[in-house]
């Protein structure tokens, strides 16, 4: 295998590790999201009925 192939490979691994990083973050940031808003919900409630 030449270096030119061994470059490829290594650029498409890399592209492949970005992607998946990228498709975990925005998981990540809807599930934390979702969990701030329903926190910030019960402070409001909680602060409503004092």
């Amino acid at each position: 295998m030449s270096i030119v192939g061994i470059l490829l490979i290594t650029i498409a691994v890399l592209a492949g590790i970005d992607v998946v990083m990228y498709l975990v973050l925005i998981v990540v940031d809807r599930h934390w999201e979702k969990r701030f808003e329903n926190e910030e919900d019960k402070n409001n409630e909680s602060s409503d009925s004092l």
